[in-house]
């Protein structure tokens, strides 16, 4: 599970930080918008070595702003 809090949002770019489990220092996500990029700024204290928790928060802020053309400040995206 992610928590994801906006930073920034640009009509060109949005930037969340994202929290594994919702615990430890943020990890830094930017969304391009036009291009439908993500790219992982940096990693959260709590993601493991491969990135999973990053590779998540991107996806689930790819699908919620392309999409869904929706920028929330704050949600959850859990998975199983």
């Amino acid at each position: 599970m992610n928590v994801l809090k906006l930073k920034i949002a640009t009509p060109e770019y949005v930037v969340y930080f994202y929290y594994p489990e919702d615990k430890g220092e943020p990890g830094e996500i930017r969304m391009n918008i036009p291009e439908e990029e993500t790219i992982v700024v940096s990693h959260a204290s709590g993601d493991n070595s491969a990135g999973h928790y990053a590779f998540k928060a991107a996806g689930a802020i790819k699908e919620c702003v392309s999409k869904t053309q929706n920028i929330p400040i704050k949600f959850t995206n859990a998975w199983y």
